[in-house]
């Protein structure tokens, strides 16, 4: 018969035993979710090697323009891996923050590279005064390290779902990244959803029309990536498309943006390639839905494809 101490003994190794036995499991689930950088929207980009060629933007760009396309119908034309580096409107706005995020994500000895910037009002605005620039409190401003897998850095400090929710939401995301950046998002597009998203959206941006102004500092920074970036490689400036209810509520807020944009490209000698008006399928009226973000892409490469050969 066991003496008290024994049985103590016992009931603690096996519950040690269990203990390390769940841990065990639990690395062994979320290590695959970990290392290919399935956390979240955002922290695979942060896991990939430095770039070569890099998409620039907001969110439009993250779910709009699909690396694997261009990369397929460019050929070696551009320097490898060409990486969709767009986030969204609060983290990746033109400014101070995002280009030194940029900067540390590029190859240094890059000089063949290929870098679409997503340009639009919203993402060369701003609220309050000049100079300060919200972003620079997230991890686009705070994180030094951008191409390190595991990422600590970001895991400890931007990651805050409890460790078994890593795993529920990566089987039931509506959201996924892949390895090469773009964002791959799954949600309904029957008409009736999609007219809800839209004036949803639409009510979302008014209120930002009411409340922001098109920002020098923001515009200097768009002018400081170009500069930054023409000696790696071809910098051509995008406007992608979107639904026709907030193509006009931009054209009200900015009416002289396309003009500002195509003496911007004139006077560092880069394309603007103008889709605004193109007649795509949104979820929302400001992102294109998967099969469209595919069709586009391809159109954005044949397009690419002639500026690349005029210009050599």
């Amino acid at each position: 018969m066991k003496s008290p101490v024994l049985a103590a003994v016992s009931r603690l190794v096996l519950r040690l035993a269990l203990l390390g036995g769940a841990l065990l499991l639990g690395a062994v689930l979320l290590g695959p979710v970990v290392l290919k950088g399935r956390v979240d929207a955002f922290y695979g980009r942060f896991t990939s090697p430095p770039a070569g060629s890099l998409i620039l933007g907001t969110s439009r760009a993250a779910q709009g323009i699909q690396p694997a396309v261009l990369a397929a119908g460019l050929d070696s034309a551009f320097d490898k891996p060409l990486l969709n580096y767009a986030f969204t409107l609060t983290h990746s706005p033109y400014g101070p923050a995002y280009l030194a995020s940029i900067q540390r994500k590029l190859r240094p000895e890059v000089r063949n590279g290929l870098f679409l910037l997503a340009v639009d009002p919203w993402s060369l605005s701003l609220t309050g005064p000049e100079g300060r620039f919200p972003e620079d409190q997230s991890f686009i401003g705070q994180l030094k390290q951008v191409s390190q897998n595991p990422n600590l850095p970001y895991l400890t400090r931007y990651q805050t779902k409890p460790l078994y929710r890593l795993l529920l939401d990566y089987a039931t995301a509506t959201e996924r990244l892949h390895p090469d950046g773009w964002l791959e998002v799954n949600i309904g597009t029957d008409s009736a959803q999609v007219r809800a998203r839209t004036a949803r959206k639409l009510q979302d941006y008014r209120l930002l029309a009411a409340s922001q102004h098109l920002s020098a500092g923001r515009l200097l920074a768009l002018r400081q990536t170009i500069q930054f970036l023409k000696p790696h490689g071809r910098v051509v400036l995008v406007r992608l498309p979107v639904g026709a209810s907030l193509l006009q509520l931009e054209n009200v807020y900015q009416p002289g943006f396309a003009q500002q944009m195509r003496q911007l490209a004139t006077d560092f000698a880069v394309p603007f390639l103008d889709y605004s008006t193109q007649p795509y399928a949104t979820t929302d009226g400001n992102h294109l839905q998967r099969a469209a973000s595919v069709d586009f892409t391809q159109q954005l490469t044949k397009d690419l494809k002639k500026e690349l050969q005029e210009k050599r």
